[in-house]
């Protein structure tokens, strides 16, 4: 039987001056109070969920600060031991990080390899941030939880007014499946302390409702280099939240004609082998598969599909006319060449690997209006945060990097797609990835891809479920 964690950080307040009196530091009223109305709703979730809270001490605005606030010195949920086991593969670490820090696990990956790993440790920020290991095996990760306490910060510096600014009311549930496996998902409260998980809405202590998604980002779907397993916990996740809309990123693969195989011959030979080279055989699939995720979500859901790098696979091809020494493209090939020659549009406004991926699902069947495919000059901007870049690419020309560039490009509040790793930096959010983990292009390489897709509920709080081994926390 599975094993429940809810754990959270709180902020230490008070210090001990020389006459033996519990102070705050600087004078004035302790600040890191519980949020008490969050801390009723994670004590509510635990006894719903049969699920152990875990709350770990962190440090306040001065290193002088060495005791919680009184009503929470003496709970029995505290932990102020060096470690705690989850399973093999996830501990939580006293590791020392003061909460004015803006990254909580900068410096910090190497303590993966120390521990042989993943590591929870107390911040008051949230952070996901994948550590690479070799050869497509799950990755490591470092994560941080957030805080049950109000922030605690000397606000007339600029790192404690800027951590002030950054403090998260949150936490982390951890589902330990086994030895060996775990499954984890961030939980983000409002500035009130109500919070979202998985569909069902805490409100202190009384109990919970059920609360609708407003939309789900998908992880780079590579239809045709999927894993079946990950597809699978999507379906499931598509039927149980039956969001208003849903963001599709990389649906088309692009392995018919992918030019990063351009130049291997004996790979192209093999594929064709396979029957993985034909371009209308692929645009075919995709389409089906598109209407079956029409037909699952149900005709009131809306659907999204992201301008993507794999996309672009496809003018490439075209320009280059390869398509003209292939026999088994030619025709698809003329055809998409026709299509994007009568482009009556200015050129500024043309992209043409969205529109030829969407001409090309037309060439099998009507596809209905409520699936739009946007275009990279496309603005898709939902409770705040930006949907409709995919994340490869970055400012100025440069390519898309991690959670910390894209909160620049996403203006602060984003979900976007692209590096198949999960992670979670402030409000920027990326998903994982529904394909293997282990194609040929990631062979000895580190790497972290993981599944994981993003839900935001019709509050505004968002949620990130990764799917390890096809596994989900659906309890």
């Amino acid at each position: 039987m599975s094993k429940k964690y809810l754990i959270t950080s709180a902020q230490l307040c008070y210090y001990i001056n020389k006459d033996g009196d519990e102070l705050p530091w600087g004078g004035g009223r302790a600040k890191a109070v519980p949020h008490y109305y969050f801390l009723k709703g994670l004590e509510t979730y635990c006894k719903e969920n049969s699920a152990e809270l875990v709350i770990l001490p962190v440090a306040g605005k001065n290193t002088h600060e060495e005791l919680l606030h009184g009503d929470l010195r003496n709970k029995k949920e505290l932990f102020y031991g060096e470690r705690k086991i989850l399973n093999k593969n996830i501990q939580i670490r006293d590791i020392v990080v003061p909460p004015q820090n803006v990254d909580p696990a900068t410096g910090k990956s190497k303590l993966v390899s120390k521990y042989n790993s993943s590591l929870i440790f107390a911040h008051t920020k949230q952070r996901f941030s994948p550590v690479p290991v070799f050869n497509a095996d799950l990755p490591r990760y470092i994560y941080t939880p957030g805080a049950v306490t109000m922030p605690n910060y000397n606000t007339a510096n600029h790192r404690g007014d800027t951590a002030e600014r950054d403090h998260v009311f949150g936490a982390l549930l951890v589902e330990v499946l086994d030895d060996v496996y775990y499954n984890i998902s961030n939980i983000r409260a409002m500035k009130n302390g109500k919070f979202v998980d998985r569909g069902k809405f805490y409100q202190g202590d009384t109990t919970p409702q059920k609360v609708g998604v407003d939309f789900m980002v998908i992880g780079d779907y590579h239809w045709g280099d999927h894993d079946e397993r990950a597809v699978k916990a999507t379906y499931e996740m598509i039927e149980k939240f039956k969001p208003k809309r849903i963001i599709l990123h990389d649906f088309f693969n692009g392995h018919s004609v992918n030019y990063h195989d351009k130049e291997n011959i004996m790979g192209r030979v093999r594929e064709f082998k396979r029957g993985r080279l034909s371009l209308e055989d692929e645009l075919e699939s995709d389409y089906k598969e598109l209407m079956n995720l029409c037909k699952m979500a149900g005709k009131n859901t809306d659907f999204y599909i992201v301008s993507s790098n794999h996309h672009r696979f496809l003018p490439r091809y075209i320009n280059d006319g390869a398509w003209m020494n292939e026999f088994w493209n030619a025709e698809m090939g003329a055809y998409l060449f026709e299509k994007g020659i009568s482009l009556g549009l200015p050129e500024k406004e043309i992209d043409d690997g969205s529109y030829l991926i969407e001409m090309g699902m037309k060439k099998f069947g009507k596809i209905p209006e409520r699936i739009k495919f946007l275009r990279l000059n496309s603005n898709l901007r939902i409770h705040g945060y930006q949907l409709a870049i995919h994340g490869d690419k970055g400012n100025f020309g440069s390519r898309g990097g991690n959670a910390k560039a894209q909160e620049i490009i996403g203006g602060g509040k984003s979900v976007s797609g692209d590096k198949h790793r999960s992670e979670i930096y402030g409000d920027t959010y990326i998903v994982g990835t529904n394909s293997q983990l282990d194609l040929p292009y990631a062979a000895g390489y580190g790497n972290a891809s993981i599944a994981t897709n993003a839900v935001c509920y019709e509050n505004g709080l968002i949620q990130l479920l990764p799917i390890i081994e096809g596994r989900w926390m659906k309890f």
